[in-house]
């Protein structure tokens, strides 16, 4: 293919902001070794304005994003209960946007599960910063008592080398649940 003629070392390119999906540091990792670029986590909605919603900075690490507070509130709420979590607690990341005119926003439910992280970032900036994504709540499996969510199970099988092509066979077998990764 093409990229077997490229040598990423001659681009100019030293940058890449990546999002849209969920990625670990694996892959992170590979990225920056083969394209020979820092890669950097970006996250955002199309319901609320795209891409910028949270971003790293040169100083994060392990997928810390600084939220664009100027122009988003962020709450995390329990996802079965709705009930407001304290920062620094797990859930679901809500946002109202602040500076949308077209269609605002309150109190928009993503689905996404992280926490909000409100340690002083070493770039300075003073906004606070959303944990790396751990699922969407609508993915959220319950087995045996235990929240698993299927980004779990990918980090798993790409630190033991598998590739991330699987799939999660849940059932009931004797009253108890099961849970087979293929």
């Amino acid at each position: 293919g093409l990229e077997a003629d490229i040598n990423f070392k001659e681009v100019p390119l030293r940058i890449g902001v990546f999002g849209a999906e969920p990625w670990t540091e694996n892959m992170r990792h590979e990225i920056e070794e083969k394209l020979s670029i820092k890669a950097y986590n970006i996250y955002g909605l199309s319901e609320v304005m795209g891409p910028g919603v949270a971003c790293e900075c040169e100083a994060s690490a392990n997928g810390l994003m600084h939220i664009q507070e100027d122009h988003f509130y962020p709450e995390i709420i329990d996802p079965i209960t709705g009930e407001q979590l304290e920062d620094g607690e797990e859930g679901e990341l809500v946002l109202t946007t602040l500076t949308k005119e077209g269609v605002p926003l309150l109190r928009y439910r993503t689905r996404d599960i992280t926490s909000i992280n409100t340690t002083p970032c070493a770039c300075g900036r003073t906004f606070r910063r959303i944990n790396r994504l751990k699922g969407r709540s609508d993915d959220m499996l319950i087995i045996r008592g235990v929240n698993v969510f299927p980004s779990q199970i990918e980090t798993v099988l790409l630190e033991q080398g598998y590739p991330a092509n699987y799939q999660i066979i849940v059932d009931r077998v004797n009253n108890s649940d099961t849970l087979e990764v293929m």
